[in-house]
């Protein structure tokens, strides 16, 4: 993390210096949950042994805390950095205000001047020309006119930043800070291709909300939840979202390992603008292979048994390669040939070698019924229990059904009709052969103690 930057003062340095724009793009990367790391080089002029220099185009929502100005002059020391945007809101811009002449209208059209003397709490304090004191109700006021608006306002946000020592004339820094209003998520598409083939892409969707426009940006995704110490920052003011959608399909993002993550880099440069949405291809449509699935869960679905697709995410496979966690859509072909939306889902990041198992949909021809047969107290500490499920297959082929049973506490199956596992500490699963247009029925009997 960077170092933490000791806090600026407040005053207003009486020397401006212009800045130049940076040379190259800046460097963006992205995690998945309204957080980004942004690096770039600003370049500026320097006029004086100690000047004051700011630096525009920095996000509404910059964590002002991470900032780090770095110059390239090793001889230039920062004094001060300073978070600028005196008309973020009217309070601010009150506040900025005070000491200087305003007109106040309130309710009534009555009219009052003088100077001010203070803003908060509901009240506007104003000083007459005569010497009096008068408090006016926020509530009554209809305008506020500053007859001497405050010299240098800061009308988009910046950071100032006072450099000491070194050369002058143009130079170069490095600037970098996090900022909340970049998010990107994963969206994955299957194609199935017959019971045992399919056709995979991804694509990411990247989102600014930050209150500037990154242009040609190198840009590099985390796909993690990295740790942080507190909130993401919130800003400095209420951000009106729109999207507006803008496809890439021929940038296709490598990956890498990263610290504890996978980093996702987009060849070339990207142009990331305010309050828009952007979708970057991530791995081209690919052959993989995957297995159908069918569970019965009656805690879910009592009569319904759900479409599965395991999937493993090895280079046998098809894939091979890490996969962000995101929206998973399915799509088949129907007797036309063309194709429709059969389901989504959501996956959470999985890596190279483990094995998918996404949920599909329904089966509409896949049939449950569960029923309890009997329940009979044998002590204090023990009952015995019975549970029937029927399973019926009307589709034309063979399938096999996973039942998932749950079992609390300390409970044995003293009789069963078909052989089951132990999923875990609460669940047992049978799992079972249902031929084409057949019926099956699964029974036990289990006896709990506690």
């Amino acid at each position: 993390m960077p170092r933490r930057i000791r806090p600026a003062l407040a005053a207003v340095a009486t020397l401006l210096a212009s800045v130049l724009p940076a040379h190259a793009g800046p460097q963006v990367t992205v995690y998945s949950r309204d957080l980004g790391f942004v690096r770039e080089t600003r370049g500026y002029e320097r006029r004086a042994a100690t000047d004051t220099l700011r630096f525009e185009d920095v996000p509404l929502r910059i964590d002002f805390a991470s900032v780090r100005l770095v110059p390239e002059d090793p001889a230039q020391k920062v004094g001060r950095l300073a978070w600028r945007f005196d008309v973020a809101d009217a309070d601010r811009l009150l506040e900025r205000a005070r000491g200087g002449r305003v007109s106040v209208t309130s309710r009534g059209e009555r009219t009052t001047e003088g100077e001010l003397l203070a803003s908060g709490g509901g009240w506007l304090v104003l000083r007459g020309d005569d010497g009096t004191v008068t408090q006016l109700s926020r509530e009554a006021v209809e305008a506020v006119r500053l007859t001497r608006p405050p010299a240098g306002l800061a009308l988009r946000p910046a950071i100032e930043a006072v450099l000491e020592g070194g050369r002058r004339g143009r130079a170069e820094a490095q600037l970098s800070y996090l900022t909340g209003g970049l998010s990107w998520s994963a969206e994955h598409v299957v194609v199935r291709r017959g019971e045992g083939a399919a056709r995979w892409s991804s694509a990411v969707t990247v989102e600014n909300t930050t209150g500037r426009d990154f242009h040609d940006a190198t840009l590099k995704l985390v796909a993690g939840e990295p740790r942080r110490a507190g909130p993401s920052p919130k800003g400095m003011m209420a951000m009106a979202r729109t999207m507006a959608d803008e496809a890439s399909a021929e940038a296709t993002l490598s990956q890498e390992a990263f610290s504890e993550y996978h980093l996702y880099t987009l060849p070339g440069t990207a142009t990331l603008r305010d309050r828009e949405m952007q979708a970057l291809t991530m791995l081209e449509p690919r052959d993989i292979k995957v297995s159908p699935r069918y569970l019965y869960r009656a805690a879910m679905d009592p009569s319904g048994v759900t479409s599965q697709l395991e999937i493993r995410n090895e280079s046998a496979a098809g894939l091979g390669v890490p996969l962000p966690g995101g929206r998973v859509r399915f799509y088949e072909a129907d007797a036309s040939g063309a194709l429709q939306f059969t389901g989504e889902t959501r996956n959470g990041h999985v890596a190279a070698g483990e094995k998918m198992t996404l949920d599909v949909g329904r089966a509409f021809d896949l049939v449950a019924e569960r029923r309890d047969l009997f329940t009979r107290r044998i002590s204090d500490r023990e009952r015995e229990y019975g549970v029937e499920v029927k399973l019926r297959n009307r589709k034309k082929t063979d399938v096999r059904i996973v039942v998932e049973e749950p079992v609390g506490g300390d409970t044995e199956l003293i009789k069963q009709s078909h052989p089951s596992t132990r999923k875990d500490a609460g669940t047992i699963q049978f799992e079972i052969a249902v031929p084409a247009g057949q019926e099956v029925v699964v029974s036990y009997t289990a006896r709990a103690r506690w």
